[in-house]
């Protein structure tokens, strides 16, 4: 196929053909590199495509970058590691994923991948880990959350405040 015969995905900006994972949505045709991306695209697609008048994020190039920094009470095993590892790296949208000790590190575009889908991967890991590791990633995961809500909470210090 020639790539002037492809498309933009509107989540990810990857070229496809015009009848991959093809779905009409308002009268217009959209069609995407992955699965992963259509259910990204159906659960908001004003993110994407806009309104009259109003570019959306995406089409404004906009990219939102979060940080999850998981704690675990145990320490994976080396094999444990890389599997987490290789989970979080293959979904699209994930920047960077490091698993090592009693530490998960993700960085992920918010407008790509879902905190849910993260979340997946980790229970696709535990479960090929064995043991109660879905559990334990799945809380370590549910407390990074509540600590992320917690900080944002806090009230800031006014301008002139010097610590």
């Amino acid at each position: 196929m020639k790539q002037s015969d492809q498309v933009k995905c509107p989540v990810c900006g990857m070229r496809v053909g015009p009848h991959q994972n093809e779905i009409i949505y308002q009268q217009m045709q959209f069609a995407f590199c992955s699965e992963q991306c259509k259910a990204r695209f159906l659960s908001h697609p004003h993110l994407y495509i806009g309104y009259p008048g109003e570019p959306a994020p995406r089409q404004r190039g906009q990219v939102e970058l979060k940080r999850r920094r998981l704690a675990l009470r145990q320490p994976l095993s080396v094999e444990g590691a890389a599997l987490v590892q290789e989970l979080l790296s293959g979904l699209m949208g994930v920047n960077e994923a490091t698993a090592s000790g009693e530490t998960i590190e993700v960085t992920y575009d918010l407008l790509q991948v879902s905190l849910e889908e993260l979340e997946q991967a980790l229970t696709e890991a535990g479960t090929r880990l064995g043991g109660d590791w879905v559990e334990r990633l799945r809380r370590a995961l549910i407390h990074e959350s509540e600590e992320t809500e917690i900080e944002a909470r806090e009230a800031t210090p006014p301008h002139h405040y010097l610590p």
